[in-house]
């Protein structure tokens, strides 16, 4: 049984340990400035009793200061306080001033007040971009076979300052191409974020993800979705168990005090999971909206997801339903959030999704503007371009549940291997599909299949059996028989692991083989 730790017990002792600190600092900061100005008006009241006037040019910085360093309250009493102590003093308390040199003091103090409202004023702005509509950078591709290609790179969670959309850019894997469009209010910055992700898994699978959260603390609650969703794909999951263990993650990531009848954060994710060799996806949603497709000869349907009660508002089990998307298709998924009282989506965008676009980009777009129904609304949209895998570099063996099958399952490799010019990978990967089938003859059931997939540099050898049962790595005593398998793929191959589907498991394991090198004659 697998354990699943996720990080966000020390993700929120450091935002509360970050949080405190800032507190004390500007507490200490606003102490500090109060101090100086009671000390200012004291030194200055000292000296005019015994006949001499001095003015503390200082006195002009306190108000910028606190309206560029405090928050707004805070800096708006500093600099209200150092206004009212200069009149205070130099127009009532000390005697002996020219109305000329009462003058110029009361107005640099008042110019310096008025600007620390002007920076006030700006600082909102500085921070926030305005409600438009931005399509993610491209991004870079990775060199086949890196270790950004095996694993799923690092959250960049986007400040709650920025523009409510998780992350900036998204990964571009190779079985899919991917374009996406947002638009955000900035009035409801903080109170709504959404996050578009791809997410690369094993066998060249692509998760494909689009959630969004509406409430207090909305951006801090969609970095730890996001998080939670990146750590549960990476083992695998059905999308239907993960949306409910994400479920879980809400629960706990709400304070104590609330419960699913009264909190006031509500949160959708759509989770698909698209297979390039077989050409299928399997999806599941949790309050989300139904996505579209479109197919290559330009008809477009809205999927049937089964209807999911967003997150956080059942303990019933989420429901996945299962799709053939062909070479080509457009698969369209989709977040909105807002106080429209129409249906996002409908016969609308089905018009606007029927007419022929210029590229990926200018389609999705297209449904983003179409999506749009009333003011104070935020859509985020992902539109995905499938492609498959070439049937020349997939191949798939069914196999007897008979030992005798293992050594027909080399033959096959090798004969594969042959025709791909990688025959000096043969040796590695007959052994790691030997010790594969092997595993799956004694101790799974049929029926038994074995896959090669050759892609991006990669070779990916699965084995499926309709066993539920997970195998798991232990190291062998000197005199055990058996045990030794896996610990044999796992130093062979650079990745492997288990996913379970509603038929059985896959055990999955890949390597970067070298192509032959060609023979040269003297």
């Amino acid at each position: 049984m697998t354990r699943l730790v996720l990080p966000e017990r020390h993700t929120f002792y450091g935002k509360a340990m970050t949080t405190m600190t800032v507190t004390r600092l500007n507490a200490g900061l606003c102490a500090l400035l109060i101090v100086y100005i009671g000390a200012s008006c004291a030194v200055q009241l000292q000296d005019s009793a015994g006949g001499l006037v001095r003015w503390s040019g200082f006195s002009v910085l306190v108000p910028v200061a606190a309206a560029a360093l405090l928050p707004l309250r805070r800096s708006l009493i500093i600099g209200a306080s150092t206004l009212a102590a200069t009149i205070a003093i130099y127009g009532f308390a000390i005697h002996g001033v020219s109305a000329g040199g009462r003058a110029v003091v009361i107005t640099a103090v008042a110019l310096s007040f008025a600007f620390g409202l002007f920076v006030c004023w700006a600082r909102p702005h500085l921070l926030h971009t305005p409600a438009t509509a931005t399509r993610n950078p491209p991004s870079l591709p990775r060199p086949a076979g890196t270790q950004a290609d095996s694993a799923p790179e690092t959250p960049r969670a986007v400040p709650a300052s920025a523009r409510g959309i998780l992350p900036e850019a998204l990964p571009q894997p190779a079985v899919v191409e991917l374009a996406s469009h947002y638009r955000t209010d900035s009035s409801q910055l903080g109170m709504r974020a959404h996050w578009l992700d791809a997410i690369p898994l094993s066998g060249t699978r692509v998760g494909l993800v689009a959630g969004a959260v509406a409430g207090p603390g909305a951006d801090a609650t969609a970095t730890e979705l996001r998080t939670a969703v990146r750590t549960l794909a990476d083992i695998d999951l059905q999308p239907e168990e993960l949306l409910t263990h994400l479920d879980d993650v809400l629960a706990r990531l709400r304070p104590s005090h609330d419960t699913r009848t009264t909190s006031t954060v509500s949160a959708q994710c759509l989770y698909a999971v698209y297979d390039p060799a077989s050409s299928r996806c399997t999806l599941a949603g949790a309050g989300s909206p139904s996505p579209a497709v479109i197919t290559p000869d330009g008809t477009v349907t809205v999927i049937d997801l089964p209807e999911g009660p967003p997150l956080g508002q059942t303990d019933l089990p989420f429901e996945a339903t299962e799709i053939d998307l062909p070479e080509g298709s457009l698969l369209l998924l989709y977040t909105h959030t807002g106080n429209s009282p129409h249906e996002p989506g409908g016969e609308e965008l089905l018009s606007v999704l029927a007419r022929p676009q210029s590229c990926l980009d200018a389609t999705c777009r297209a449904a983003l503007d179409a999506l749009l129904h009333a003011p104070h609304t935020q859509v985020a949209v992902l539109a995905v371009r499938t492609h498959a895998l070439d049937t020349r570099t997939v191949a798939t063996w069914d196999l007897p549940a008979d030992p005798a099958a293992v050594s027909h399952a080399r033959t096959h490799i090798a004969e594969k291997l042959t025709a791909w010019g990688l025959t000096d990978a043969a040796s590695t990967t007959e052994l790691i599909v030997s010790e594969l089938v092997t595993n799956a003859i004694r101790h799974a059931q049929p029926p038994i299949q074995l896959r090669l997939i050759h892609h991006a540099g990669s070779l990916v050898c699965e084995v499926a059996d309709g066993s539920s049962t997970s195998p798991h790595l232990r190291r062998a005593r000197t005199f055990d028989e058996s045990g030794r398998g896996l610990f044999i793929v796992a130093q062979l191959a650079e990745r492997w692991g288990t996913r379970h589907n509603h038929h059985g498991k896959t055990i999955w394991a890949e390597h970067t083989p070298t192509p032959d090198q060609p023979t040269t004659t003297a």
